[in-house]
């Protein structure tokens, strides 16, 4: 009696740890399919989001699994694959894989994200377009995939396209500073320095200490000849790091056209 509980009770744990890995990881880790990764190397990926949504409500399997099922687990274990080389930096490898992810199922956000993102390093900036445009299109609740969008059109010089990218990935999500100064980098472009003034000083309220935003605002300010302002964010930066090269710079600078 004791054998046959024990047993009932494996058996549901295998169940739980079935419905963990197919439900919420998106993956089932069985011998073969590690083997087939490197000769049974462990998978580790990680999976960046912007925003953690939370995992639908468990459905009761049907009694007939429809034939796109199995694409679905397929590009699910590809993605894993690939993010394996992505995490080595080795994104030839990935780019292939996550191409044949998106093959098999263009609606998985994670892989045509990952994509974009490596075409935005290789500076294959209309090809990252294409792909944010697509994720914007299918959800434009997500602030991430517009700023992304927003980085492939300033590249590209698309000042305005990329202006209202970035001013929607703000609406959607202002609590990250960096959009902030990339909106400012595009109203410079756009000749309205005085709303890149007011994106500028956002970013810094939000990350007031960040010696990169400020030696950036610091330049800006220098360049519209407002020396006096530019003088009191290169002190800030010279607090943090008193021997900066750049801030001394561009103090001697600011100081010489104040004489």
């Amino acid at each position: 009696m004791e054998i046959l509980l024990a047993l009932i009770i494996l058996s549901l744990i295998g169940i739980f740890v079935r419905r963990y890995y197919i439900n919420e990881k998106g993956v089932y880790l069985e011998r073969a399919l590690l083997r087939a990764f490197n000769g049974g190397a462990r998978i580790h990926a990680k999976h960046r989001r912007d925003k953690q949504e939370k995992p639908s409500k468990e459905r009761k399997a049907p009694s007939h699994v429809p034939k796109s099922v199995p694409k679905t687990m397929e590009a699910k274990m590809l993605y894993s694959k690939a993010m394996i080389f992505y995490e080595r930096g080795e994104l030839k490898q990935a780019e292939k894989k996550l191409i044949q992810v998106t093959s098999l199922d263009q609606h998985f956000h994670d892989a045509l994200h990952r994509l974009g993102l490596i075409y935005l390093k290789q500076a294959q900036f209309s090809k990252a377009e294409a792909l944010f445009r697509q994720l914007t299109t299918q959800r434009d609740d997500h602030a991430v995939y517009h700023s992304n969008l927003g980085r492939a059109l300033y590249e590209q010089e698309k000042f305005e396209e990329a202006l209202s990218s970035y001013l929607r990935s703000i609406e959607l999500d202002d609590s990250r500073p960096g959009r902030f100064i990339s909106t400012a980098e595009v109203y410079r472009k756009l000749g309205n320095p005085k709303k890149a003034h007011d994106m500028y000083e956002t970013a810094l309220k939000l990350d007031p200490t960040n010696l990169d935003y400020l030696l950036i605002f610091a330049h800006f300010l220098i360049d519209q000849k407002h020396y006096k302002e530019a003088l009191e964010y290169l002190q800030k930066a010279l607090d943090k790091k008193p021997d900066n090269q750049v801030a001394l710079e561009m103090k001697k600078e600011c100081e010489k056209a104040m004489e």
